[in-house]
């Protein structure tokens, strides 16, 4: 390897002494053109590179956005939702609670009535009951 360098050398060395310095000067001018050239030839495709991943980033960026808008307006129709079975079963769960309370003022005020709600329920009756509420939880389901 040192041969090979040594050799290298005692060339670059004639060559040097057999050429003015003129061109020698144009030739290292030359080459740190290239060098130059090259260099901006690289960034030039590098900065094409980041462009191109730049774009495609903009573009899952816009669609992310979309999703989100989505997905936010999904969740306020749902928040609308919500709110309104809230409020009609707080109507509801009003209504029952009249309802109850109607229905213990009747048995207070009413003899035969308090005889009436004292009576076990009717099998059959309790039966039909249950049986309509499951047909209302498999409806609901």
């Amino acid at each position: 390897m040192a041969a090979l360098i040594l050799t290298a050398w005692s060339w670059a060395r004639r060559l040097a002494a057999a050429l003015p310095f003129e061109a020698i000067l144009m030739a290292a001018v030359l080459a740190w053109g290239g060098m130059q050239t090259f260099k901006a030839t690289r960034a030039d495709n590098r900065a094409d590179d980041l462009r191109a991943e730049l774009s495609t980033e903009q573009a899952v960026n816009a669609g992310l956005e979309q999703v989100v808008y989505y997905y936010g307006d999904q969740m306020r129709r749902l928040s609308t939702a919500l709110e309104a079975r809230e409020a009609s079963r707080a109507i509801d769960d009003k209504s029952i609670a009249v309802a109850r309370a109607a229905a213990r003022q009747l048995e207070r005020d009413n003899a035969s009535t308090a005889d009436w709600a004292g009576r076990p329920v009717p099998d059959a009756a309790a039966k039909w009951l249950r049986s309509l509420r499951e047909q209302d939880g498999n409806a609901t389901h």
